[in-house]
């Protein structure tokens, strides 16, 4: 990125993907599809998930580490507790991992 900024260099897509700057590669007019795709597959985790992961993950990563471990215990036990986490894990035991479970209003 350095090397981007400094140079005015510009990576083609492959580029960008090979050194860590994108995590997908489409072909041409594919994007919209597969932001899509990722936002259905993102809006079917728990809710309780996509917030420890959007809100609290960048803070743990800034923490100290003994502090991080003990942010993650934290969120994980909270995660954990929820009713639609509880179900997954009880779909998970009853063989049905990828039943979808009904989320709270």
């Amino acid at each position: 990125m350095t090397d981007m900024m400094l140079t005015g260099r510009a990576y083609s897509a492959d580029e960008g993907q090979q050194f860590g700057l994108s995590h997908y590669l489409v072909g041409p007019g594919e994007g919209l599809a597969k932001g899509i795709e990722l936002a259905r597959k993102i809006a079917g985790n728990a809710r309780m998930t996509n917030f420890a992961l959007t809100h609290v993950l960048p803070r743990i990563a800034d923490a100290p580490h003994d502090q991080g471990l003990i942010i993650e215990a934290l969120v994980a036990a909270i995660a954990q507790g929820t009713p639609e986490a509880k179900a997954r894990i009880q779909n998970f035991l009853n063989k049905q991992a990828g039943s979808r479970v009904a989320k709270p209003e």
